[in-house]
């Protein structure tokens, strides 16, 4: 028991606990190669999606990197190459404890002195800057090519510091994958000996093919390819559950979780729900599921329905709040009331700060 609670601990001190919910990818395409990062819409909406709504109407493409200082950053998103334009708009500032320049290959917008003036110029940090904390805010990180984006640091520059030889961005798009939320979260995970788990990586692409793998202690789980995956975690101690979602737009993810296992009286770490409950049936269903579930005093409620390419098809919150048992059903239809084709569908329910997911067949006549 002692050497449990010692990996736990372990565990908890060398991971940093950032959500990696709602993942969007960016990769650029320039004169000095490709570089791709992710980027957190999750916990900076505002900047996040700014710069996702001008990347996606093609501001960025044909630019230039107009500041590069050695050791520092580089910088673009001027539309006249200057450092003095942007997109005829500012920004509201957003700053995060859990987003920091302690790396190289943070992105951030880059603005004048004053407050909240921040448009589309944009800068990827070359070193470790975290004076810089609390005064830009940070939306993303590289996660491939840094490399190419310390080499374009290296270039030589004017009096300026804009490069000599321009450095070209031919392209800036975002790549057709997003993650959504994932459960549990990736924080430790700790589970009793033969508790069986459910995992979810809510992902999905708007033309792109995904595939999910799955790993425990890094086997691939053969028959295991959708975004809902249940185990029963097979050793004691330290095991690593891993899900590689891979879109066919050239870009693939890893979510990791640390398992510990083995430990008594985990109820309170534990993610599965204990004092609440959800059966769906009939399964498979041809016109409508029925959701019976139960609820301790106080819960809020809701449910969500996906089908496999992670989009979402349905949602709704019952008023109900008491304790006891209630139903809903699911008619088989989308937001829009058109029937949704036969096929595997994730049925999520929160019950206050708790989740519990069950997979259903709809099959059409």
């Amino acid at each position: 028991m002692k050497l449990f609670l010692v990996l736990l601990v372990l565990i908890s001190l060398l991971s940093v606990p950032v959500p990696v919910q709602a993942l969007a990818f960016a990769r650029w395409h320039t004169s000095m190669g490709s570089f791709t990062a992710e980027l957190y819409d999750e916990i900076v909406p505002i900047t996040a999606n700014n710069f996702i709504l001008l990347t996606n109407n093609g501001f960025y493409n044909n630019k230039i990197f107009h500041r590069v200082v050695a050791g520092f950053v580089i910088q673009d998103g001027c539309p006249y190459g200057t450092g003095f334009g942007g997109p005829g708009w500012t920004i509201q500032d957003e700053f995060s404890p859990l987003l920091n320049h302690n790396q190289s290959g943070t992105l951030a917008m880059a603005r004048t002195s004053a407050p909240n003036s921040a448009g589309s110029q944009y800068y990827f940090t070359l070193a470790p800057t975290p004076g810089l904390n609390g005064n830009y805010a940070v939306f993303g990180k590289i996660i491939e090519g840094l490399e190419n984006v310390l080499s374009i640091g290296l270039v030589p520059v004017d009096a300026n510091n804009k490069p000599i030889t321009p450095v070209n961005i031919y392209q800036l798009r975002m790549l057709d994958l997003r993650i959504n939320s994932i459960y549990p979260d990736t924080t430790n995970v700790v589970c009793n000996p033969g508790e069986p788990l459910t995992f979810m990586v809510e992902a999905y692409a708007s033309t792109a093919q995904l595939t999910y793998s799955w790993y425990v202690n890094d086997v691939l789980q053969n028959g295991q390819n959708d975004m809902v995956f249940d185990t029963v975690i097979p050793n004691h101690g330290v095991n690593l559950v891993r899900c590689n979602v891979s879109s066919s737009d050239s870009i693939a993810h890893n979510v990791e979780w640390n398992i510990l296992s083995g430990v008594a009286n985990s109820d309170n770490l534990n993610p599965a729900i204990s004092t609440a409950s959800l059966i769906c049936y009939p399964n498979p269903f041809r016109h409508s599921l029925e959701l019976k579930y139960t609820l301790k005093e106080g819960d809020d409620v809701s449910f969500e329905v996906f089908n496999l390419r992670g989009q979402k098809v349905k949602s709704y919150s019952p008023t109900r709040k008491a304790a006891g048992e209630w139903a809903e059903s699911w008619d088989g239809t989308d937001y829009n009331g058109t029937p949704c084709p036969s096929g595997v569908y994730i049925v999520r329910m929160q019950a206050g700060a708790n989740t519990i997911i069950r997979k259903s067949m709809l099959v059409r006549d």
